[in-house]
C-alpha cells in the first residue's frame, strides 16, 4: 500500500510540472523515529524522481547504531541527498556531524555549529575503555570514506571531532572544506546548488535546482505515535 501511495505521489508530481526537491526536517536526538522519517523522506524522494532530497539537520546527536544506519541509507540513495544544517542556531553535534559529512553535497546556516562527534552508546552515555578505542578509530575511518575528497584540512577536522569532540563555526568548517556552502535559508541552499556537481555511485551529476519547486516530507501517524512513547 505505501509503494503504490508513492507512486500515485509520483504521478501527481509529474503532472504539476516537472522537477522537485523534497524537503525533510530531522530534529532532536538521532533516534529510531529520525531513522524512520530520513529512511522515507530517501524512498519518497527516489520514488517521485526528486531531483535532490534536503535533509535541514538540528540534532546534539544520538547513537552510533542508528547514525551508521541513516548513513547507509544516504549513500545507497539514488537521489541526491543534500544536509542542510539548519535554522540559524542549529547544531550538527556529534552523529549529527557524520550525518552532515555523509551528504552528497553539505551547507550550514549562519551562526551554527558542528562537532563534537566523540561515540556515544545507544542510551546516550559516553563509551568507556576499550570499546571507546575501538568505536573511535571505526567511526573516525568512516569520517575518512566520507571526507577523504575534501582534503587534508577536512581530514583533520573531521577525526578531531571524534577524537577529541573538537566543534567549529559554519565559518570555520567551509574554510576546512568539511562543507560546501553557507546558506541564508532554503531558497539560498537552492540558488546555490543550482549547476552544482555532486557524486553518485553511477557517476557524477549536475543539480538543476534554479526556480524549482519544494515539497516537505512530513512526520507521518506512526512516527508521531512513537515520540509519545
Amino acid at each position: 500500500l505505501g509503494l503504490i501511495i508513492l507512486h500515485l505521489l509520483a504521478s501527481i508530481a509529474q503532472a504539476q510540472g516537472g522537477p522537485e526537491v523534497l524537503v525533510v526536517d530531522a530534529t532532536g536526538p538521532v533516534t529510531p523515529i529520525m531513522l524512520s522519517l530520513i529512511e522515507r523522506a530517501i524512498v519518497e524522494a527516489d520514488t517521485r524522481n526528486a531531483e535532490a532530497l534536503i535533509i535541514r539537520l538540528d540534532t546534539p546527536g544520538g547513537s552510533v547504531e542508528l547514525t551508521q544506519r541513516i548513513i547507509q541509507a544516504m549513500i545507497g540513495a539514488d537521489v541526491p541527498v543534500v544536509v542542510y544544517v539548519a535554522p540559524r542556531d542549529a547544531i550538527a553535534g556529534s552523529a549529527g556531524a557524520l550525518i552532515t559529512m555523509a551528504g552528497h553535497a553539505s551547507a550550514m546556516a549562519p551562526n551554527t555549529v558542528i562537532g563534537a562527534a566523540s561515540p556515544i552508546d545507544s542510551s546516550g552515555a559516553d563509551i568507556q575503555s576499550t570499546r571507546e578505542t575501538k568505536v573511535k578509530e571505526t567511526l573516525k575511518a568512516k569520517a575518512r570514506t566520507l571526507v577523504e575528497d575534501r582534503g587534508e584540512e577536512a581530514v583533520k577536522l573531521a577525526e578531531a571531532m571524534i577524537d577529541e569532540a573538537t566543534a567549529v563555526t559554519a565559518k570555520e568548517a567551509l574554510e576546512a572544506n568539511l562543507i560546501d556552502f553557507i546558506s541564508d535559508d532554503t531558497e539560498d541552499l537552492l540558488q546555490s546548488l543550482d549547476g552544482f556537481k555532486v557524486k553518485m555511485e553511477d557517476g557524477e551529476r549536475t543539480l538543476g535546482t534554479e526556480n524549482i519547486r519544494t515539497e516537505n516530507v512530513e512526520i507521518n501517524f506512526i512516527e508521531q505515535l512513537l515520540l509519545m512513547l
